[in-house]
């Protein structure tokens, strides 16, 4: 049987880094595996406004037919302008929190106002373009867009409409509720044209998929057709889990980590009060740290929690960020406490549950993550007030690993791995 080939438009490909990449990176890999044979178009890497470059993942996508494009784009700019270099500040999902200093406020309400739906909309007439060329030459069955950015899924309405293909638009964040647009001033006017678009592409494109039940629900209400609409979680990579081992002794400190992104609207603080509340010896605690952190939990660590052992490492490789979680001996998760992020089911929390280390997660208790944490055995999810209940927790893991007491979750995760997650998009692409 011949492969069916599908066209794919992604901004974020290798090697960016962070989570957005590795769901179209994962979906292009095993698809290719199951009957389709995946185009895809992305930015050239020297020309991306990327927040992270993970190097590591180039190997995954070697075999991945890649087009890469030019692009037009402000953020750059905002990076040389802030800090004179091109690649130092590109903004990670926080352009709008409210310490961002001046400089930073009115580029957001720039952003938010002026770059609608948002700042990488500049590479929408070269994707546009590359697509075209394909299109003409080549029989695709699929022509498929992710976001954010959404405006990618501009260039997807532009070419459903020109040629006779089928066209998949994948949400993995909301679009106009998106969260770091809420406190960055944006005006009803740009707030109308960004609804407008998003109607069209949710009514327009052919399927809709999305990252779980609370984004689907969200979704499900914008559409004419709610059938059309599908969840795909974001899944793990099972095999990449399996080749990392476990430590053969316990760490020499109680060690809390958190990976990826660390915002202002994350509630983070809350853990640093039940810890000081807490009668744990702060000396047997280390709190790791990778990835991007707000300048303010650094800082209360240091002058609120001085005796606890704090590791702060920015961005780190996959295989390094997967060791750390299956090696700590809790893991933490705060989603974002702003806008609709109950909604969001990221790849850090599907990584987390495969890592099989407790998880205390702290925010929206009724969240789509939180409901996934609680199926967890020796998980708990905690709003950002209880304090008492987070601090009580903690000593009950505490006091687990001085006696040398170590608890796996009981949690089937196979159903979530990236290479079953693939198998239902494939059987919905071949069903439609």
């Amino acid at each position: 049987m011949a492969e069916k080939r599908i066209l794919i438009l992604t901004y974020y490909w290798p090697p960016s880094g962070g989570g957005g990449v590795q769901r179209w990176m994962y979906f292009a890999k095993y698809l290719s595996n199951l009957g389709f044979k995946p185009t895809v178009i992305t930015v050239d890497p020297e020309k991306a406004s990327y927040p992270l470059i993970d190097q590591s993942q180039l190997e995954m996508v070697k075999n991945i037919e890649t087009i890469y494009t030019s692009t037009l784009e402000p953020l750059k700019l905002y990076s040389l302008l802030k800090t004179g270099k091109a690649d130092k500040a590109i903004p990670y999902g926080n352009l709008g929190e409210k310490n961002s200093g001046f400089f930073g406020k009115v580029m957001a309400f720039i952003r938010a106002n002026f770059f609608v739906p948002d700042a990488r909309k500049g590479w929408v007439p070269y994707a546009t373009k590359a697509a075209s060329k394909l299109l003409k030459s080549n029989q695709y069955e699929w022509l498929i867009t992710t976001g954010p950015p959404h405006s990618t899924h501009l260039a997807g309405l532009k070419l459903a409409q020109k040629f006779k293909v089928k066209w998949l638009a994948d949400f993995r964040d909301p679009w106009t509720e998106i969260y770091f647009i809420q406190n960055s001033g944006r005006m009803r006017f740009a707030q109308k044209k960004d609804e407008a678009l998003e109607n069209e592409v949710l009514n327009k494109a052919d399927l809709i998929t999305t990252v779980g039940p609370g984004m689907a629900d969200l979704l499900r209400k914008k559409l004419s057709r709610p059938e059309k609409l599908h969840i795909l979680y974001n899944g793990y990579d099972k095999e990449m889990f399996e080749n990392i081992p476990l430590n053969s002794i316990k760490n020499e400190l109680f060690t809390i980590s958190h990976i990826g992104l660390l915002g202002e609207t994350q509630r983070f603080d809350s853990l640093i009060d039940a810890l000081k509340n807490s009668s744990l010896d702060p000396k047997k605690i280390r709190i790791f740290l990778a990835g991007t952190v707000h300048e303010t939990y650094i800082n209360r660590l240091k002058q609120e929690l001085p005796n606890i052992h704090f590791d702060h490492k920015g961005f780190v490789p996959r295989q390094e960020a997967l060791s750390i979680m299956k090696n700590s001996e809790l893991l933490l998760l705060c989603p974002p406490m702003v806008g609709e992020t109950k909604l969001i089911v990221s790849t850090k929390t599907m990584e987390y549950l495969a890592a099989s280390t407790p998880v205390l997660g702290i925010g929206d208790t009724e969240s789509d993550a939180a409901n996934l944490v609680k199926q967890q055995s020796m998980s708990a999810f905690f709003t950002p007030e209880n304090t008492e209940g987070i601090s009580e927790y903690l000593a009950k893991k505490f006091n687990d690993w001085q006696l040398g007491i170590s608890h796996n979750n009981s949690f089937n995760s196979e159903p979530y791995s990236r290479y079953a997650v693939s198998c239902q998009l494939a059987e919905i692409l071949n069903s439609n």
